[in-house]
């Protein structure tokens, strides 16, 4: 079951019982991650496995890691709609507080998905007014290393 954004969440008691991950709940959780939500804000949501139990659910199976880093990289997708939802809302008294969560859900794009959001780093070595550098001369220096007694 998918939540709505913005839902309220109820609180978890203290001490409940573990949540056991059926393929049932894991595809939930898959869901939510999807949509954004961290691990432990799946964690806090009734009904749902504890934050060490997702964790070492995830761990225990090469598939689960896979479909967790390919989950994550949905949020990304996500979090695009939310900037374009931050900056189409912010007016003069806003800017500030929508800057720095556009600013925010970028940087946690470019870590989830670097290829897609990620920035893109070129180095070039250039010669003189662009072109190709020149080598004019080729040096080889041999050391000898002194012998330790």
């Amino acid at each position: 079951m998918a939540r709505k954004k913005g839902e309220v969440i109820p609180a978890k008691p203290k001490y409940a019982p573990r949540t056991p991950i059926t393929p049932e709940v894991w595809d939930e959780v898959l869901e939510l991650i999807e949509q954004g939500h961290t691990i432990r804000d799946i964690s806090a949501m009734v009904d749902m496995p504890d934050w060490t139990t997702i964790r070492r659910y995830i761990r225990s199976d090469d598939e689960r890691s896979t479909q967790y880093a390919r989950a994550r990289a949905c949020a990304a997708d996500a979090y695009e709609a939310e900037i374009l939802e931050a900056a189409r809302s912010a007016n003069p008294e806003t800017a500030s507080a929508a800057k720095v969560k556009i600013d925010t859900l970028k940087w946690v794009m470019s870590k989830r998905a670097p290829k897609v959001y990620g920035d893109k780093i070129t180095q070039e070595h250039t010669g003189a007014d662009g072109g190709p550098l020149e080598f004019t001369e080729i040096r080889r220096v041999v050391v000898d290393v002194p012998k330790k007694d």
